[in-house]
């Protein structure tokens, strides 16, 4: 395991920017999720891998690449806001299992499954932000979706590290409930490997049935 690099589609983050995203992130009521990360990170503490907080935790719709998030100004933002509400009016809101919870190359993350509705729900946001800023605005690849539990501070051993998370980390699955994406402007740290936010919209699913 090799220390994790934000990146701004397929670049390093720029250094002092932010780049908004369309995040998925988990309610108070997941209780079952929350008792699985508390596993998981109750076993990551002997690794030099930094846990995502609670409040950070997310799951990637798309990142807009086309400028940082400093060059969006609040009407666009709004016009982003809008489109993503129109086109997710009759998305309706779907459940999702989380874990298992696997060492990657650079950090911990925890599989999401099943795909479809994800991936339909990626294809409508990413229509909706081409619609808003044009389709050179989503040059983020698109990836199996993860949720990251933590992110690798320093090399390390990503078999022992597998090894302690599928022993220790019983049952390795729980359920999410995905009823709304988040609009945000992300700050990435590179030093501390962390990831934080400012709220800039929730968009409800379901919201024209």
């Amino acid at each position: 395991m090799k220390p994790f690099v934000f990146q701004h589609a397929q670049e390093v983050w720029p250094e002092g920017e932010t780049l908004l995203h369309v995040y998925l992130t988990p309610h108070d009521q997941d209780r079952e999720l929350a008792a699985l990360v508390a596993r998981g990170r109750a076993v990551l503490r002997e690794f030099p891998i930094t846990c995502v907080e609670d409040r950070w935790l997310h799951i990637t719709v798309d990142q807009i690449t086309d400028r940082v998030g400093a060059e969006i100004p609040p009407s666009e933002r709004d016009a982003l806001v809008a489109e993503l509400g129109k086109r997710l009016a009759d998305v309706e809101p779907f459940d999702i299992m989380i874990g298992s919870l696997e060492s990657y190359a650079t950090g911990v993350i925890a599989d999401v499954h099943p795909d479809e509705p994800l991936n339909d729900l990626h294809t409508t946001v990413r229509a909706a932000i081409q619609t808003v800023r044009g389709p050179d605005a989503t040059g983020y690849p698109a990836k199996v979706p993860h949720l990251t539990l933590g992110y690798a501070a320093e090399e390390c051993d990503s078999d022992q590290v597998q090894r302690k998370l599928r022993n220790g980390v019983r049952p390795g699955h729980a359920p999410m409930r995905v009823d709304a994406v988040h609009l945000v402007d992300v700050t990435a740290d590179a030093e501390a490997k962390t990831i934080t936010w400012d709220h800039v919209a929730m968009i409800p699913l379901g919201a024209g049935g």
